[in-house]
């Protein structure tokens, strides 16, 4: 998956090893469907005077998934459903005195804004837009929102489409965003402003009379570079800050007295936003302030003071919390429990969310001075099941450099028998493998197979060094990297050399696809989203300016790209390959698996190719993941 500042993805490193363990000894069986449903708590967020907590939670389950808000009380340490309707309720914001909630939700057909109280009754929709609102912000004194929405169609375009004229011009689709002002009181609703703008995101500076935005100009550039800008509400001014050059940077954060801003970005102009960084309002300047003393991914912060953040940071397999102040001096936090992510409250307070390799996620509480406590059972039906934790191993690759892993093994193999092994390639390639509960690697492992998880160069986690490392160099020495775990595994582990597998997504969907054109010692792969020809998916790809990064352009540098491409070599490939796409992929596009599974074919290559109706790059529909699982499980299950 590619990013352009980073979301939460949470790892583990470590250089011992450790024993193989389950988590319960009960013989519940892991089915698909059940490795499948369960409950995803995002970030949680603190009311400001601390007294409540609100957590948008993910119902995932063979019924449509739906994400409901529920609420903590810090007081008593009671975690209950606050909302409940057929649809979602999403991206909850408090109103500056605590006592309202505002939400996104499509209850009534549209994504619209709507308020609670936290007095009791229902929630009142706020917006009746005639397009759905896709962000919004609360006034710093309350009485307003601020929202962004798309363009609605005229009513000349809205009648040719309900006679059947509709054609889709690509050109037109650079609309600009709809800013506006609701009135909390009176309802009334104003448009900030008319710019040929892309907004990305906003916040408030505090005083309430201006705004910042990130934005893109339109018509859009074939490479985007989002830009930040001040809006003054009492004349209109609009004023372009200092900003990054590059695309890869944001996430926007206001100190209490307005004075600087937080972002991340990345240390040069790509390929992922890596570093913290600090806008001064005085000088217009903007600084790294995490490169040099942390140089790990940064993937959340929270100002404490004007002065002093709580930033949420990666390194290997963990994600820890670390006090970071404006001089960049940091500082690991009180205690190390590896978290997915978290909220501070005023006065010290800290909520997150906890899960590991075998344990489901859950929500914590920690009050000044007291031990962390779990206020949450939401996947207490995983109790009963055998969930394996990994061994964790770090090699040497092929050039000295040293590689970290996580192995699983079926829980009681030992060492008396020879294993077959998946090997499992992560996304990005700017991603990595963390300390959480991943369904893919358990239904592996529940099914006899060891499997291998390598945060291979590239991954983040190890510092920008080696983030850059395979930058105009997939299936270079990353995939060197891999074969290097590859025989480690087989001259240490009790790996059988005759029965190996390989598979991924996206990034990983490419690097089983190169691999299986590079050696025949794989029996069979499994490709999700991958990328055969990287120069046609440069020319379809939703975004190009991660390739870009990593490539330039095949215009200028096509041999280049054809040199790295799995389909330059498919003359080579061998290997039973089951192959996986979402039709409405825009990230790594249908016709990357299409040609994939032509040249396959072309070579009388077992192949299988399964198209997936609506799913983008992350599949979303509940049967379709139920369905590309059973398929995995049985394709490793012939060939393997």
């Amino acid at each position: 998956m590619r990013k352009r500042y980073p979301g939460l993805l949470v790892l583990l490193a470590v250089v011992q090893f450790f024993p193989c363990k389950s988590t319960a000894a009960s013989g519940d069986t892991l089915t698909v469907e059940k490795a499948l449903s369960r409950y995803n708590l995002n970030t949680p967020l603190f009311s400001p005077d601390g007294a409540k907590a609100v957590v948008p939670v993910a119902q995932i389950s063979t019924a449509p998934t739906a994400t409901h808000l529920w609420m903590l009380d810090v007081a008593s340490g009671t975690f209950t459903q606050f909302t409940s309707s057929p649809k979602s309720e999403t991206n909850p914001k408090w109103s500056p005195d605590s006592k309202q909630l505002a939400f996104l939700s499509g209850r009534n057909g549209t994504t619209q804004i709507f308020l609670i109280s936290m007095q009791g009754g229902e929630a009142l929709q706020l917006t009746k837009c005639p397009v759905s609102v896709y962000n919004f912000e609360w006034s710093p004194d309350g009485k307003k929102i601020v929202f962004i929405t798309g363009e609605e169609a005229s009513d000349s375009i809205k009648k040719r489409q309900d006679d059947k004229f509709d054609e889709h011009a690509v050109s037109d689709d650079d609309k600009p965003s709809q800013v506006y002002t609701i009135d909390i009181a009176s309802k009334a609703t104003k448009q900030l402003f008319k710019q040929m703008w892309e907004v990305e995101e906003m916040a408030w500076i505090p005083g309430g009379s201006e705004l910042l935005f990130v934005v893109n100009q339109l018509p859009s550039a074939a490479l985007n570079v989002p830009k930040l800008v001040k809006f003054n509400l009492a004349d209109s001014t609009v004023t372009y800050l200092a900003s990054p050059g590059h695309s890869f940077w944001g996430g926007l954060l206001v100190s209490p007295d307005g004075k600087t801003v937080l972002f991340n970005g990345a240390r040069t102009d790509g390929p992922t936003a890596q570093d913290l960084f600090i806008y001064q309002t005085a000088g217009n300047t903007f600084s790294n302030i995490s490169g040099k003393t942390l140089d790990r991914g940064i993937h959340m912060s929270r100002f404490i003071d004007n002065h002093t953040f709580l930033c949420l940071v990666q390194k290997g397999f963990y994600s820890n919390l670390y006090t970071v102040k404006d001089d960049g001096s940091a500082m690991p936090y009180a205690f190390k429990d590896n978290i997915q992510s978290f909220d501070i409250s005023h006065n010290g307070t800290l909520v997150y969310v906890k899960g590991g390799f075998s344990q489901l996620p859950e929500l914590y509480i920690a009050k000044p001075g007291q031990e962390p406590v779990k206020v949450s059972g939401l996947n207490k039906s995983f109790a009963g099941i055998k969930l394996v934790e990994p061994q964790l191993i770090t090699y040497k690759s092929f050039d000295g450099k040293s590689i970290e892993g996580a192995l699983f093994k079926p829980a009681g193999s030992g060492n008396n028998k020879l294993l077959p092994l998946v090997l499992f390639i992560h996304g990005g390639p700017t991603g990595s493998f963390s300390d959480v509960y991943t369904p893919w690697v358990q239904l592996l492992v529940q099914n006899g197979y060891a499997v291998f998880c390598p945060n291979i160069r590239g991954s983040t986690g190890y510092g920008w060094d080696f983030i850059v490392a395979n930058r105009k160099d997939w299936g270079g020495d990353d995939y060197k990297d891999v074969m290097a775990g590859v025989d480690y595994l087989i001259a240490n582990e009790h790996i059988d050399s005759n029965r190996l597998g390989i598979s991924g997504w996206s990034y990983g969907g490419y690097m089983a696809e190169w691999a299986i054109t590079q050696t025949h010692r794989f029996k069979a792969a499994v490709s999700g989203a991958g990328m055969a020809n990287l120069a046609s998916e440069f020319g379809t790809e939703s975004g190009p300016e991660y390739d870009n990064w990593f490539w330039g352009s095949p215009y200028e540098n096509l041999d280049l790209f054809y040199k790295h491409s799995p389909i330059a070599y498919m003359k080579n490939a061998q290997t039973p390959t089951l192959i996986i796409q979402g039709e409405g992929d825009e990230t790594d596009p249908i016709g990357q698996s299409q040609e994939l599974y032509r040249g396959l074919r072309y070579y009388n290559v077992p192949a299988e190719l399964v198209l997936y109706p609506r799913e983008p790059h992350g599949f979303r529909e509940m049967n379709h993941n139920i369905d590309f699982y059973n398929r995995m499980l049985k394709w490793f299950g012939k060939y393997l």
